[in-house]
């Protein structure tokens, strides 16, 4: 609980977070947070998030389709998917803890320092009316992408911006 407070005076102080009065409070200055979050991400939040790297059969994932609320798929299946632009080299997946195991066995992943799996441990709370099915956000997809510093990345991660997180940014 204490967090919630700390959160809103560190957005309220540099002026992302502009008290509306009556009106509640508003996101401002949008597109600079993105850049923040998107830079801090790979560097602060990521690494603590890092379950294990894993390796499973070739082509695995390729049809695959993960219960939302179990797993979701991130990076560049997630990119590959909003845009049929990317092949994956890296399959990256957020879950639980919880579900961590059920996943591990219904995919046949094993342990391997080297492997092309990534797993990651989810930060957020799924809400029912998920719009993205059995991918993360698509600001947490760019965010993936940015961090491999791969050029083809980079370019699919201009396109997902483009497509799905402009719009956002522009709102009110």
């Amino acid at each position: 609980l204490g967090t919630i407070g700390w959160f809103m005076r560190e957005l309220k102080e540099p002026g992302f977070l502009v008290d509306m009065g009556k009106r509640g409070k508003k996101l401002a200055q949008k597109e600079t947070l993105l850049h923040r979050w998107v830079t801090a991400y790979p560097e602060q939040l990521k690494p603590k998030q890092t379950i294990g790297r894993y390796r499973g059969e070739h082509g695995w994932w390729k049809n695959k389709k993960l219960d939302p609320f179990k797993a979701q798929w991130g990076g560049e299946v997630a990119a590959a998917r909003l845009t049929q632009y990317l092949q994956p080299q890296i399959i990256t997946v957020y879950t639980t803890t919880q579900h961590l195991n059920e996943f591990l066995l219904e995919n046949r992943l094993k342990k391997d320092p080297a492997g092309d799996v990534e797993l990651l441990e989810r930060f957020w709370t799924l809400g029912k009316n998920w719009q993205y099915k059995d991918m993360v956000h698509p600001i947490l997809v760019y965010a993936d992408l940015l961090a491999t510093g791969n050029e083809r990345n980079i370019e699919t991660a201009k396109i997902i911006y483009e497509q799905h997180i402009v719009r956002l940014i522009r709102e009110d």
